[in-house]
C-alpha cells in the first residue's frame, strides 16, 4: 500500500531527542510514573515500541510545528520590540534537559515562555470545551522551562488536530480560532513551585537508579501525571492501569484507572517486573 510506505518512511525519518551524555533526564519525561522515568534514564529496551501508527501520529505533529515556522518568523518581523528564539536549549543544574519551543521578550523587557502541543480532537475537546485546560504534565514541564529560564509568563497552547464542529462551537460559545487553537497563561506564583517540586522529583529518582547501575533495583509505580491520581496513590497493576490509595495502615481510601499505563513503551517490562 502507498499509505503505508508513506508512513514507513516517517518511522525511518524519526529520531530520538538528542540528550547530552552528562544528563540523566529530560523536561518532556515531567509527570511520568517513577519506573518509567528509570527505565529512560537508564537506557533499558523498550518493550512497547511504538507502533507504525503511532510515528504517523507523531510525524503529524512534528509538521505542523515545521509549517508553523513562516507564520512565527513573519509575526515577529511585524511586531516591532518583539523578540523571539525557538527551539531554546534548558540545561537543568540536576543533571536534566530539555528543549522549550520559544522564548519571547516583549519591548518592556518581560520573559515569556511558549511551549506549544499539538493534541488530537478528543483531548483538545476536554481541555477546552470541558474546562479542563491542558493536562498536568505539560503543565509541569513548561513549569521547569520557564523557572529554568527565570522567565516572567509561562503560554501553553494547544493546537488541535481535528476542529470542534462548527455548530458545536457556538452552541459553547466558542469563536473560529478556538475551534482548533487555545492557550493558558502561568505566573511565576504559579509554575515555579510546580517546576521545583517535579524538578527534585526527577533528580531524585535518576539519581537513585544510577546509583544503583542498573534497572533491577526500580522505585514503584508512582505517577504525578494526571491530578486525578492522588498522590501517593500506587498503580498495582500495569496492564489494566489500575491504582489504589491507601493509608498509613494499609485501609484502602481509593481506587482508579490511569489511562497513560496503556500507552507506557515499556509496559511489558514493568508488568514482569511486579
Amino acid at each position: 500500500m502507498l499509505v503505508h510506505r508513506i508512513a514507513e518512511n516517517w518511522k525511518e525519518g524519526s529520531e530520538a531527542p538528542y540528550t547530552p551524555e552528562t544528563m540523566r533526564w529530560r523536561g518532556s519525561w515531567a509527570g511520568m510514573c517513577a519506573r518509567m522515568v528509570a527505565y529512560k534514564s537508564l537506557g533499558v529496551e523498550q518493550t512497547n515500541p511504538p507502533s507504525l501508527a503511532d510515528y504517523w501520529r507523531m510525524g503529524l505533529g512534528s509538521v505542523v510545528h515545521e509549517l508553523l515556522e513562516p507564520a512565527i518568523q513573519k509575526w515577529i518581523a511585524d511586531s516591532p520590540g518583539l523578540t523571539a528564539e525557538e527551539e531554546v536549549d534548558v540545561t537543568f543544574d540536576s543533571e536534566g534537559y530539555g528543549h522549550v519551543d520559544m522564548v519571547l521578550t516583549t519591548e518592556g523587557g518581560q520573559k515569556v515562555v511558549l511551549e506549544l502541543k499539538t493534541i488530537n480532537g478528543f483531548g483538545f475537546k476536554r481541555a477546552v470545551e470541558d474546562h479542563e485546560g491542558p493536562r498536568h504534565s505539560h503543565i509541569l514541564q513548561g513549569s521547569m522551562y520557564a523557572n529554568a529560564l527565570d522567565a516572567d509568563l509561562l503560554i501553553i497552547g494547544y493546537l488541535a488536530m481535528e476542529l470542534i464542529s462548527p455548530g458545536r462551537a457556538a452552541s459553547k460559545g466558542i469563536d473560529d480560532i478556538g475551534r482548533f487553537a487555545a492557550e493558558w497563561h502561568f505566573t511565576r506564583d504559579e509554575f515555579v513551585p510546580l517546576a521545583q517540586e517535579e524538578e527534585r522529583r526527577l533528580a531524585g529518582i535518576t539519581t537513585e537508579v544510577h546509583k544503583q547501575g542498573d534497572a533491577t533495583v526500580i522505585p514503584r509505580r508512582f505517577s504525578l501525571s494526571d491530578p486525578d491520581i492522588p498522590f501517593p496513590a500506587e498503580i498495582k497493576d500495569a496492564h489494566s492501569g489500575t491504582w489504589e490509595l491507601r493509608d498509613n495502615e494499609g485501609h484502602s481510601l481509593d481506587v482508579g484507572r490511569a489511562w497513560q499505563c496503556r500507552y507506557c513503551d515499556y509496559q511489558k517490562r514493568c508488568v514482569s517486573d511486579v
